[in-house]
């Protein structure tokens, strides 16, 4: 048996997927994921697209807070940024999550990693791959495509 710091560790990472292109843009942070946080990544994503964005998020409680409230209505006030939720408990609507799976299932899953720095390049060669190969993300958002628009027509006003 081989000892082990008993310490948990976990890469966080923000990611987006553009819906019809499946261009892939993330960070990784340290720390708590927060609103303050949440906002700087969403203003490292606007300036990748001139056109106004339109944002499908979960209910994750820094994508809700009231902070991020006022953030949307000031984005959407610009014309900028168009923000709606997934109904509550929907992570299968959601396609980043498919690619948090895939990467996890290809890159981390029942694998060891002697140092942290291991696993982050494991998952960041995961994330370069998605970069340059598009159709692998647009495959992951394929059968939920066609869902996602239904469920865009029901949803109320953007957030």
């Amino acid at each position: 048996m081989s000892k082990t710091t008993g310490k948990r560790k976990a890469l966080k990472v923000f990611g987006v997927i553009e819906f019809f292109s499946g261009k892939f843009i993330h960070q990784e942070h340290e720390g708590r994921f927060n609103s303050q946080s949440y906002e700087q990544f969403l203003e490292q994503v606007l300036p990748h697209f001139t056109c106004p964005v339109i944002l499908v998020q979960d209910g994750a409680t820094y994508h809700t807070s009231v902070a991020m409230k006022e953030y949307f209505e000031k984005k959407k006030q610009e014309g900028r940024l168009f923000c709606y939720q997934l109904p509550s408990y929907s992570p299968d609507y959601n396609p980043i999550e498919r690619l948090w799976k895939q990467t996890k299932a290809d890159k981390t899953h029942l694998r060891y990693f002697p140092q942290f720095s291991d696993l982050k390049t494991a998952v960041m060669e995961a994330f370069e791959d998605y970069m340059r190969n598009a159709w692998k993300v647009i495959a992951k958002m394929e059968s939920l495509r066609e869902r996602s628009f239904k469920i865009l027509e029901t949803c109320p006003a953007p957030c």
